[in-house]
């Protein structure tokens, strides 16, 4: 394989996992919206969005990598104080705007290779990121100058308190100071120590972060720039010797830039400045901190460990079980080659039953049969584990819902909470699109037509915010996939004047349907309980997909509806009919051979020669009656 194709290749990969970051942050995004004091989910989305950054300058798509960095330093501050989010409720709405960017970004990779600059409506979105920035650290200006107005003015009454108040105070008032000190726009806690194992890393980190700045100022000599590589340099060989898993990683990627940048004298852009800042926050993710305070109290020290627990320092989620990328088309390929060798497998059998017939030696023929018992045995396992292979869970396609359930609700007025269980059923790739299809059509119903205005759902005495439950339960033999709701419900009353109004039952017929045959009816073509369509349903073909989808499979729909209290449809997909090689019995009648798939069969009776009687004599009475087909029915 030559270069050019690793590239490739890694690009497909990139493009792969920034579509399933996308997906993972309309889940988390949704998550933050509906409870924004979440510390954990908010510095999941910081680490996505950091991890975005970095691939996309990797491959040079410039501008989903700067989108990201903007967003990042949004996610930044509200890492530092979630408290921002209530504070500013539309940061919920940019960050859904950037990851509708990234969406598009990817879209149209596919389509152009070089889609990889800001457009002008990139331009004006992160001007739209930066006024909410000003905004925010302008509300911060605010609350450090009334902070140290207050200061000040605990200090005037100091000299009023009695001495052993004014000892304690005085410590409160020195660690508030140096927070605000930290908070204040360019400013560096000067009091917080690094350290690594037993290595002293504090000058190290603080020459960096003051190179840094002054590498992103541009306003930098020759020999600013040497200093600065130099105290890296310098830096990496000080941790080196103490160096575990956790940074020698980082610090590779630290010396092969300052190779490269030997080797080549590399323009200081904001690639190669983004490129140290994020080797900078990864290092000081792993090192202990030491808070240095003014006061005579002890100073705390601050481990990784400790890290985990607080907004800046919290640990990335645990490790994720290994997987390989293989092509669909592979796995599809050697699944129908084992197909072929079930097929050989069963020939085998008929060979076997041959010989058994034709008086050859039995050792043989046992020795024969034990054989194919186990090459069939064999075939079976391997037919099963590739099967297996193909299977992925339910979560891939149920992660993407919470963000439609997000914005059909915003769209309709309405307010609706989503619920999911069994995200870890396994189910055939194969079925994926036709049942997320399927969901995303009954979502689209439940929100539209069940769920009413939360102003009326008040006056009915339900809660203003409608709920939506999704539960996937794998069966014996096949998978159950529930979507319920706490609405409206149907009414069978309109149904039934709806399907009379279109011609689509006659008055006699609906004199004598039943309740649930009257329901049914919304899964016709064309049906509609709403008076006027809109760009979500009412056309009358939603239902009519999920019935089609279902059924391509041999699926079934059924309904439980609850007039004004809500809806629940079942779908049931048989298990067995994502199997590419079905297990059957063959008929033999009227000299014709026929295959049954072995589903189909409920009962196989043996009946006897003396049960036959023929309806009329075809001439052949004198034959004897087939026992081939005597033995099966």
């Amino acid at each position: 394989m030559d270069h050019d194709e690793t590239l490739a290749e890694l690009f497909e990969q990139y493009k792969d996992e920034v579509r399933e970051t996308i997906v993972k942050l309309d889940s988390e995004l949704v998550a933050i919206e509906q409870d924004p004091s979440s510390s954990e989910v908010i510095f999941s989305i910081f680490r996505h969005l950091h991890s975005l950054k970095g691939s996309s300058k990797m491959f040079n798509v410039d501008n989903l990598g700067h989108l990201a960095h903007k967003l990042e330093d949004l996610m930044q501050k509200i890492d530092q104080d979630n408290a921002i989010l209530s504070r500013f409720p539309g940061i919920v709405e940019l960050l859904f705007q950037g990851n509708d960017h990234f969406r598009e970004i990817i879209a149209r990779l596919e389509e152009d290779i070089g889609f990889i600059h800001l457009t002008p409506e990139h331009a004006q979105f992160i001007e739209a990121i930066n006024q909410q920035l000003s905004r925010i650290e302008s509300k911060d200006g605010g609350l450090i100058t009334a902070a140290r107005a207050l200061l000040d003015e605990i200090e005037s009454l100091l000299p009023a308190l009695e001495e052993q108040d004014t000892e304690a105070l005085h410590r409160v008032m020195n660690e508030t100071a140096a927070q605000i000190q930290r908070m204040e726009p360019g400013g560096r806690a000067a009091d917080i120590r690094y350290s690594y194992g037993r290595v002293d890393v504090t000058d190290y980190v603080h020459a960096f972060e003051d190179g840094l700045d002054l590498l992103k100022s541009g306003q930098y000599a020759p020999q600013d720039l040497d200093a600065f590589f130099s105290n890296a340099e310098a830096m990496s060989r000080a941790l080196f010797d103490q160096a575990g898993e956790d940074i020698m990683g980082v610090l590779g990627e630290l010396n092969d830039g300052l190779e490269m940048y030997k080797e080549r004298r590399l323009d200081i852009d904001p690639i190669v400045t983004e490129f140290l800042t994020m080797v900078l926050e990864d290092l000081k993710n792993a090192f202990q901190t030491e808070t240095i305070s003014t006061g005579p109290e002890t100073a705390e020290k601050e481990t990784p460990e400790k890290k985990k627990d607080g907004a800046s320092g919290r640990a990335a989620p645990g490790g994720q079980a290994k997987t390989i990328r293989v092509d669909e088309k592979k796995i599809d390929l050697f699944l129908e080659s084992v197909g072929k060798l079930i097929t050989q497998s069963e020939i085998l059998n008929h060979l076997q039953f041959a010989f058994r017939e034709a008086g050859i030696n039995p050792s043989l023929v046992r020795d024969f049969a034990g054989v194919n018992r186990t090459i069939s045995n064999d075939i079976v396992m391997l037919q099963k584990s590739i099967m297996e292979v193909r299977q992925v869970e339910m979560d891939n396609i149920l992660k993407k819902f919470p963000r439609l359930v997000r914005d059909l609700s915003h769209k309709m007025g309405k307010e609706a909470a989503l619920e999911i269980e069994g995200e870890r059923v396994p189910i055939d790739k194969s079925l994926l699109d036709d049942v997320e299809q399927a969901m995303i059509h009954l979502i689209r119903n439940a929100i539209d037509h069940g769920l009413e205005p939360p102003a009326e759902r008040e006056a009915r005495g339900k809660h203003r915010r409608g709920s939506i439950r999704i539960r996937v339960i794998q069966e014996e033999a096949s998978i159950l996939v529930e979507l319920g709701d706490d609405g409206r419900g149907i009414d069978p009353v309109q149904v039934q004047a709806r399907a009379l109004e279109r011609g689509m039952i006659t008055r006699d017929q609906a004199d004598v349907l039943s309740e649930q045959d009257t329901l049914l009816l919304v899964f016709h073509s064309g049906l509609t309980t709403k008076a006027q369509a809109t760009d979500i349903s009412g056309r009358g073909v939603g239902l009519d997909v999920v019935l089609s989808n279902i059924r391509k499979w041999n699926g079934e729909v059924d309904l439980d509806n609850r007039a004004g209290q809500g809806l629940t449809i079942r779908l049931r997909i048989p298990i067995t009919n994502t199997l590419l090689t079905k297990e059957a019995i063959l008929l033999k009648m009227g000299g014709s051979l026929f295959c049954l798939p072995l589903e189909y069969v409920v009962e196989i009776v043996t009946v006897p020669t003396t049960g036959f009687h023929r309806h009329k004599d075809t001439g052949e009475s004198s034959r004897e009656p087939d026992r081939e087909a005597a033995g099966c029915m």
